[in-house]
């Protein structure tokens, strides 16, 4: 394979945007038409300046209604070219996911969504130049499991759970095939945690970002707030697991099968749900898990 050809795993995330060799962001930018001050995390494309991660923009069911995430696209490629130290144009194929349920209806647009030709950008002060030629669409949740399938293939059922911003996925893997009429999708990803707490904590006049809130439930304390707020927020956060795994039991769930736990979301809950008695047994992914298994399914699929 020629040095300027690359394979990239895009995770396009509505909470955070993911590489496959670990860069992520938040997903979403400030847009300007003047230089903003520092260079840092500045995206320059069409000669607008986007300031990457510094909010989150609103969920996007359909994902190329705008070019936003194309957009937000664009700083994880510009990640990996310049990890692998690559110069010059780049050819570029992507492997990117959506969830189970929009997968067969928006696979085909989303794929035309990002091949372009003469994509030219800088990031970070780097200038890069790019063809995407081709773009592959895998289901997330099971392009995470590819990772481990060689540990499943002999399991007779095991869950997969796949926690992300938006939307939470959940289907089973009998022997590492996934049984299709098990795949299941709730718009209850953390998205509507962060959102149902934010409510919460307005009812007290205080106002917390997503990132804060975050930060709490993974157990950093800020310094600013009392421990009551960090209690509502905990129990806010357990309540949320709890009522998660109860939803995914009504769909007919064993969770004395294995459960694979995938997604940022899955990552930043882990604690709860490794403490709720509903779960017998837990394997966790890191929120890379499905670029990387876009990744891997795109080798796969163009070496056929």
């Amino acid at each position: 394979m020629s040095s300027n050809i690359m394979l990239i795993g895009l995770d396009n995330g509505n909470k955070c945007t993911k590489n496959h060799v670990g860069f992520v962001c938040e997903s979403g930018f400030t847009k300007s038409d003047v230089e903003p001050i520092t260079k840092s995390n500045l995206l320059v494309y069409k000669g607008d300046f986007y300031t990457i991660g510094s909010s989150r923009l609103s969920v996007q069911t359909d994902k190329t209604i705008n070019d936003n995430t194309f957009i937000l696209s664009l700083p994880a490629i510009a990640d990996e070219i310049y990890k692998q130290g690559i110069q010059g144009e780049i050819k570029g194929f992507l492997g990117v996911g959506l969830p189970i349920v929009h997968y067969g209806k928006m696979k085909h647009k989303f794929r035309e969504y990002f091949i372009r030709d003469n994509i030219k950008f800088s990031f970070n002060g780097s200038d890069y130049a790019i063809n995407i030629v081709d773009c592959r669409v895998y289901p997330q949740g099971y392009a995470a499991f590819i990772n481990i399938y060689k540990d499943y293939k002999n399991v007779s059922a095991a869950n997969v759970i796949d926690i992300g911003g938006y939307t939470t996925d959940f289907f089973i893997v009998e022997n590492g095939i996934i049984n299709t009429a098990s795949c299941y999708s709730l718009p209850n990803g953390v998205i509507t945690l962060f959102g149902s707490i934010q409510q919460e904590l307005l009812k007290m006049n205080i106002n917390l970002t997503e990132k804060q809130i975050q930060d709490i439930i993974l157990g950093r304390e800020p310094v600013l707030f009392d421990a009551d707020i960090g209690k509502m927020i905990e129990m806010k956060a357990e309540e949320y697991v709890e009522n998660l795994l109860t939803k995914i039991l009504e769909y007919g769930f064993e969770f004395r099968n294995p459960t694979i736990i995938v997604g940022g979301g899955g990552m930043m809950l882990r604690k709860y749900i490794e403490s709720s008695d509903k779960i017998k047994y837990i394997e966790n992914l890191d929120q890379f898990a499905n670029a990387k298994g876009y990744k891997i399914l795109l080798e796969q699929e163009l070496r056929r």
